[in-house]
């Protein structure tokens, strides 16, 4: 039988003293180094604990399990994602010679190619618990760049540009990332390559450009 996506609690509590913010980092931390260190064989919430210097209960009052913890890594790595593709557009205006389109589309590559040990394993956690909680936490980060390929689209695209539909923005983010993530499962040749990139481009260049 398939199983049913959760709604997992994936902080119990939510940190606003610096202190708890710290712990949680400290938490976080002490996760990702025994992935790279000793693998997923030797991830559990004791050994985490005391890697991160704290108690097993201190730990379970901000999260419940493993899986929320390697959910909460997974979540910062979607925002740095985010961050890193909207710094490289932002930074590709300066230049009235940089083609945006392309701009974006290697910074996507890029920040999706970084297949370490631990954002493998909190990648997987987060589809672990379903499409639709991968959805939920990825969306705010594909919504802004979107928003602003919009804003910008004649920038850019061209003058033809059209004004792009909520319908249009959504499938043309999951189709770029969706071929992404494919070569990256697939360990394809061709993630890399100029031609790989070229026609990632053509493919964002046929959805805004009108006809």
């Amino acid at each position: 039988m398939k199983r049913r996506p959760q709604n997992i609690d994936y902080t119990r509590r939510k940190p606003i003293q610096a202190r708890a913010i710290d712990t949680i980092d400290a938490i976080l931390l002490a996760c990702a180094q025994i992935l790279e260190k000793h693998g997923r064989a030797a991830l559990n919430t004791n050994h985490i604990a005391e890697r991160a210097g704290v108690s097993i209960g201190t730990l379970y009052q901000y999260f419940p399990n493993k899986q929320a913890i390697l959910i909460e890594i997974a979540r910062r790595e979607i925002e740095r994602d985010r961050a890193v593709v909207m710094n490289a557009i932002i930074e590709g205006r300066k230049d009235n010679r940089a083609e945006l389109a392309r701009i974006c589309i290697r910074a996507l590559i890029a920040s999706q190619t970084k297949q370490t040990a631990v954002r493998r394993a909190a990648f997987d956690a987060l589809l672990a618990e379903g499409l639709a909680q991968f959805g939920s936490k990825s969306a705010p980060a594909f919504q802004q760049v979107t928003e602003f390929i919009q804003q910008n689209r004649k920038r850019l695209f061209s003058v033809r540009a059209r004004q792009p539909s909520a319908t249009i923005l959504f499938v043309i983010s999951r189709a770029v990332l969706g071929v992404i993530r494919s070569a990256i499962v697939e360990e394809s040749p061709l993630l890399g390559t100029a031609e790989f990139e070229d026609e990632l481009v053509r493919l964002v260049r046929g959805y805004f450009v009108a006809a």
